[in-house]
């Protein structure tokens, strides 16, 4: 009782197909193990976010006892921060986490990355505020002149 997790941060990403090559990759990987997956997930979005609907079946799964090893690529595709919270609950009910591609790095890498990530997220929300104002504003705009 396998399940498969990919994911990509964004719709750009998953229209380029990097969502489908994730995919397949795990599948190929799968394949070579011989695990028979029951569960393909998939999302697009944060890895900072817990509201991921792939994320949230996964863990309905892990509580069901309905799988017992699920697979992802590496370990920033199930989530950005807090990944040993992730091993510890899915151990406890006796599930597996098994990374396609295993990243040794040193901790001042792995500082420096969640920095970087850090700074990549919190620039998207303040550009994504900015352009939703701009956009609000333009609207009204448009409404009053069409008012007029």
């Amino acid at each position: 009782m396998v399940a498969t997790y990919g994911r990509v941060s964004s719709h750009d990403q998953k229209q380029k197909g990097d969502l489908a090559r994730q995919c397949q990759r795990l599948s190929e990987y799968c394949a070579k193990k011989k695990y028979t997956v029951s569960h393909i997930l998939k999302d697009v979005g944060s890895g900072l976010s817990d509201c991921r609907t792939g994320l949230g079946r996964l863990f309905d799964l892990v509580i069901e006892r309905k799988i017992n090893k699920v697979i992802i690529e590496n370990k920033d595709r199930l989530t950005r921060f807090q990944f040993n919270v992730f091993v510890k609950f899915f151990t406890s009910y006796g599930v597996a986490i098994e990374c396609v591609e295993s990243q040794e790095t040193s901790d001042e890498a792995e500082l420096t990355n969640d920095i970087m990530m850090l700074m990549a997220v919190f620039s998207g929300k303040i550009y994504g505020r900015r352009s939703a104002k701009r956009r609000k504003e333009k609207k009204n705009e448009d409404s009053k002149v069409k008012q007029v």
